[in-house]
């Protein structure tokens, strides 16, 4: 579909279809992936890590609220910031945000891949690979609707899990076999600030879906109100269920320092459900990560290639849209070969420490552009309701910039060498594309 010549897309989601897309995006089942190494760096205190990262999340969540309601464009931070503060801080935004979001694809099939190869030995890891990312780039082209009803199976069939997986450990807590404790929210003899905060910056990548719900704002119907909206529900939904979810792992298997750090999540679920559980649930995160999550991920990806093809930061050619579909189908068939090698070649270890300093970026300059453009700038505001907007404008987004800033920091070596080299490159990018910023970056007025 095109306005005035303008690519544009086709607009069926709703509130419900918004959340659910960003609590599959999320995976309700996310801690089971890396349920050991969170173990590790946080000593325990899992659900803490996850409740702090909720907190980040909601401030951060309030200010991409501002941003739909104003600019219900595809393109997610991208846009907003180059809105709120400049077109270059817009583009080096979008650059940032899109490490994280290439490897996030790249994280969930190799995960998906990995729990299906251990229920079907025979078939090689290469080949889940090749299948999910297939699979994924066909569902996405061939438009919303289909991945919405994928996503509401699949978030159900998650849910199923952990109700499963909770009443099961509330038997063995009734029997006697396992004892209330709070592990996982404060361990006095092994709690480390430090510690936490760098198991928080590995939790956050959980979180990082609740973003990618701005980039269906051009596919959204009335994305002024239901985008903003999605995006507090679903931070609250998700990060109710991960601090339920570990909860209940640390009360079911206090004695973490015995568990793989590979399959600790597994383990547990063995332990209080039996083989039955423990094949249900890897039956599900095969599908949570290998399909759903893949699907989410990349149709995340996709929309901010499009819309910076279609400002011309980036080649025409992604902007290019099905006109059977009206998908962003050069954008999502680039993806898919993007991602490819990075999941065949790369190990979760290495991208796991790497996939959340892009949206620590994106979420700070977010969190400026808001208090720079609707509190500085926006004096009739301030005159108006003061406490209103101090509260919505100035209070919220320095919290988010304050909590973001301490994880940012806390982030591993790996994540800051490869992050900063991929500012590096996008700063160069756009010293050429602008002539040494001697010409305007380009930008779409879309009204």
């Amino acid at each position: 579909m095109e306005a005035q010549g303008i690519p544009t897309l086709k607009r069926t989601l709703h509130t419900r279809d918004l959340v659910i897309y960003g609590l599959v995006f999320m995976i309700p089942l996310a801690p089971a992936a890396m349920y050991g190494t969170f173990l590790e760096s946080s000593s325990g205190m899992v659900a803490l890590c996850y409740l702090i990262g909720m907190a980040a999340m909601f401030f951060t969540g309030m200010s991409y609220r501002v941003m739909s309601r104003n600019y219900p464009m595809a393109g997610s931070v991208y846009l907003y910031v180059q809105k709120g503060v400049s077109p270059a801080a817009g583009f080096l935004t979008g650059w940032s945000i899109l490490l994280d979001y290439f490897l996030m694809p790249a994280t969930v099939v190799i995960i998906g891949s990995s729990f299906a190869n251990a229920l079907l030995p025979a078939i090689p890891l290469w080949a889940w690979t090749l299948f999910f990312i297939v699979f994924s780039t066909a569902i996405n082209i061939l438009g919303v609707d289909l991945m919405s009803k994928c996503s509401w199976i699949l978030f159900a069939l998650q849910i199923i899990v952990i109700i499963a997986f909770i009443g099961c450990t509330i038997r063995l807590w009734a029997n006697g076999t396992v004892h209330f404790n709070t592990i996982s929210f404060y361990h006095p003899g092994s709690f480390h600030l430090s510690g936490v905060l760098q198991a928080t910056g590995i939790v956050i990548l959980s979180y990082l879906g609740f973003d990618a719900i701005s980039t269906l704002a051009e596919e959204s119907v009335k994305p002024e109100k239901t985008v903003g909206r999605a995006i507090i529900f679903a931070i609250l939904l998700i990060g109710l269920i991960f601090i339920v979810l570990t909860f209940f792992c640390g009360i079911a298997y206090p004695n973490y320092e015995e568990l793989s750090v590979d399959s600790a999540f597994i383990e547990i679920v063995n332990y209080v459900g039996g083989p039955w559980l423990t094949g249900l649930t890897t039956f599900t995160l095969v599908l949570s990560f290998g399909v759903a999550t893949c699907q989410t991920s990349q149709a995340a990806v996709s929309r901010v290639l499009f819309a910076m093809g279609r400002d011309g930061v980036l080649p025409k050619a992604l902007s290019y849209i099905s006109k059977k579909h009206q998908t962003p189908y050069a954008a999502t068939i680039f993806v898919g070969i993007v991602i490819t090698p990075i999941a065949l070649f790369c190990s979760l270890a290495l991208i796991s420490t790497m996939v959340s300093f892009g949206a620590l970026v994106g979420f700070m300059l977010l969190n400026i552009s808001v208090v720079w453009k609707f509190y500085f700038k926006n004096t009739e505001a301030r005159l108006q309701a003061p406490g209103k907007a101090a509260l919505q404008y100035l209070i919220c987004p320095i919290i988010g910039l304050l909590v973001s800033l301490a994880i940012f920091i806390n982030l591993g070596v790996n994540a800051h060498v490869v992050g900063f080299g991929w500012l590096a490159i996008g700063f160069v990018y756009l010293l050429l594309i602008t002539k040494g910023l001697r010409n305007p970056v380009p930008q779409l007025d879309l009204g």
